[in-house]
């Protein structure tokens, strides 16, 4: 972060972020129609998004390949400190984090780049982390 000139989002205030987050939406568009029939990142390392990867004790996850394209690509940790943003222009400098990216289904991807806090379900929003660990239990190969 110290090398990304301007501010994280969370610092921003609501009507700045919102802002922002139109500029995002167009990136996450772009990376929706990124897609592979293949699971994970360019590695081939398939590392599910830290909210679900903490609720799991599989240390390791061989996914079977779908029969369509249908995997886009998700940063998976996309939140409002992971955003580099000018603060004189609101143009966004920098995503950062990209540890847990790779092609998932669409829902993996939250929407957590539209409030500050982490890429984790707070309060009373919808926890999503059992969802997204069936799904890929049913999409692995057996240990």
């Amino acid at each position: 972060m110290e090398f990304v000139e301007g501010v994280t989002m969370d610092e921003l205030d609501t009507e700045q972020r919102k802002i922002v987050q139109k500029e995002l939406e167009g990136h996450l568009g772009t990376m929706r129609n990124l897609k592979s029939r293949v699971w994970g990142g360019p590695s081939g390392i398939v590392i599910p998004p830290y909210r679900a990867l903490t609720n799991t004790p599989r240390p390791k996850w061989e996914m079977k390949p779908r029969d369509s394209e249908d995997l886009v690509f998700c940063h998976n940790d996309f939140s409002t400190h992971n955003v580099m943003v000018d603060p004189e222009t609101l143009k966004v400098n920098a995503i950062l984090d990209w540890e847990y990216a790779g092609f998932f289904p669409q829902e993996f991807e939250g929407t957590y780049s539209r409030r500050p806090g982490p890429s984790v379900a707070l309060g009373d929003e919808a926890h999503d982390e059992d969802s997204l660990l069936s799904i890929m239990k049913v999409n692995c190969l057996p240990l």
